[in-house]
């Protein structure tokens, strides 16, 4: 019986497109191989250092055997692989499989990191040196960073549902039957709960999470992703601090140390900026204002950051930032269109592809995830949390609300009372595809 093939498992064509789509948001090369490395898409986003490359016989089967030792290492390490291939460029693969039979592999990358951070050849150097024209393309490919690949390879794996989007149904199993009308959009980006009642099984020091994921967040330019995490370090603060200002204290030197590591220029700024506010800071601390406080903070390091990377290409997880910093707008498509110089269609077609959700569904969902925070934290006016938020009217504001939440603004306000008048149940916005960019 002949081996099944990727192709009897994957609709190309449409795998193709979800390819392109992530080209786009990473800039990175793109190809889907079967087992042997041979590709079965075409090719995207290739350099024109490895178009030359493939256009020999011989130095082409030498990416073809790369590319399918690295889409086997995948499976076997049951994560992407990262390497260097045979020409010196970095890679990674993530592996295809149809139940427990392996029938290819995604190869994303192309492009060179510094020397101290290269990871090891997948199969043996090629002598491919002393070919001027190859060298000097080979100056050309871009530049980038072994962190900034493993986010990449990161988000391919986020995509998982977008691939399995374009599985064949003939292929299915009893336990995945395929949607009647193709694959559903996904609940809208109510992603993170804010408890800020105690837990019941609470005994942790305040705050009991190491700042790991906080500054892989940062370090990876995924501004929503930092504001989710610290939502949730400032519910443990909240929850579990016996003095609040300590527990505050804690975070602000976390944020600090964070900075030290990934953006030190901004430290002593950061410091200045936290001592005036501590000198200032009251016994009983607003956990509505304290969030946004954090995320100034945030915020700073994030832009400290991305003035080290001056060579880096505005792309999607920017557009992702500035509704994560903006809350409060009413984004349209045709202004986020302006701005990364997308056409409309383009940018809808590509935010769905790599979030999960639509544009606007995606900017609702942080305006009303946001008044869910300024409902169970203030004695803001329903009225006034309207328009802060660039709801045109009270009413339609409301109906809104009620079509995310299933209560009205009241009634969130109402439920989110407590015995010691502290909110609970708040959700804050995170997207789930938390790196969106090589």
């Amino acid at each position: 019986m002949a081996e099944l093939g990727i192709g009897a498992v994957l609709d190309l064509g449409q795998l193709q497109k979800v390819l392109e789509d992530f080209s786009e948001a990473t800039g990175l090369a793109t190809v889907a191989v079967d087992t042997r490395g041979v590709p079965v898409t075409s090719v995207y986003a290739f350099t024109d250092f490895c178009r030359l490359m493939r256009s020999d016989p011989v130095r082409s089967k030498l990416c073809y055997g790369c590319d399918a030792h690295g889409g086997l290492q995948s499976l076997i390490e049951g994560a992407p692989h990262i390497y260097r291939c045979h020409s010196g460029l970095v890679d990674f693969s993530v592996p295809v499989t149809d139940g427990d039979k392996y029938v290819g592999a995604i190869l994303c990358g192309q492009v060179r990191v510094p020397e101290a951070e290269q990871p090891g050849y997948l199969t043996g150097l090629s002598s491919w040196h002393g070919d001027g024209q190859l060298e000097e393309l080979y100056k050309q490919v871009p530049e980038s960073n072994l962190r900034r690949v493993a986010a990449a390879a990161k988000t391919l794996l986020g995509l998982s549902e977008s691939i399995e989007g374009v599985r064949l149904p003939k292929r299915l199993g009893p336990q995945h039957p395929l949607p009647a009308s193709g694959t559903p959009e996904r609940p809208l980006p109510r992603i993170v709960p804010v408890q800020v009642v105690p837990s019941p099984n609470a005994h942790r020091p305040a705050p009991a999470r190491p700042h790991g994921a906080l500054q892989a967040a940062l370090e990876s330019e995924d501004l929503a992703g930092a504001y989710a995490e610290v939502s949730q370090l400032l519910d443990t603060v909240y929850a579990e601090a016996e003095d609040l200002r300590e527990g505050i204290a804690r975070l602000e030197d976390q944020v600090v140390d964070i900075a030290r590591d990934c953006a030190p220029r901004l430290v002593p700024h950061l410091s200045q900026m936290v001592e005036r506010y501590r000198e200032r800071r009251a016994a009983s601390v607003n956990r509505y204002q304290m969030q946004l406080y954090f995320e100034r903070l945030l915020g700073t390091v994030l832009d400290e950051i991305l003035r080290g990377r001056p060579h880096r290409n505005r792309d999607l997880r920017d557009l992702l930032n500035d509704i994560a910093r903006h809350p409060n707008r009413a984004l349209s498509l045709t202004e986020a269109a302006a701005a990364t110089h997308w056409s409309p269609g383009h940018l809808s077609k590509l935010f769905k592809s790599v979030t999960g959700y639509t544009f606007v569904s995606y900017v609702t969902a942080w305006r009303i995830s946001r008044a869910e925070l300024m409902l169970a934290c203030t004695q803001m006016p329903v009225q006034r949390i309207a328009t802060e938020l660039d709801f045109n009217q009270v009413n339609y504001f409301s109906r809104v609300f009620r079509a995310h939440t299933g209560v009205s603004p009241s009634e969130y306000r109402r439920r989110a009372s407590t015995r010691d008048g502290r909110p609970t149940g708040v959700s804050l916005p995170a997207h789930h595809n938390a790196l969106l960019r090589a």
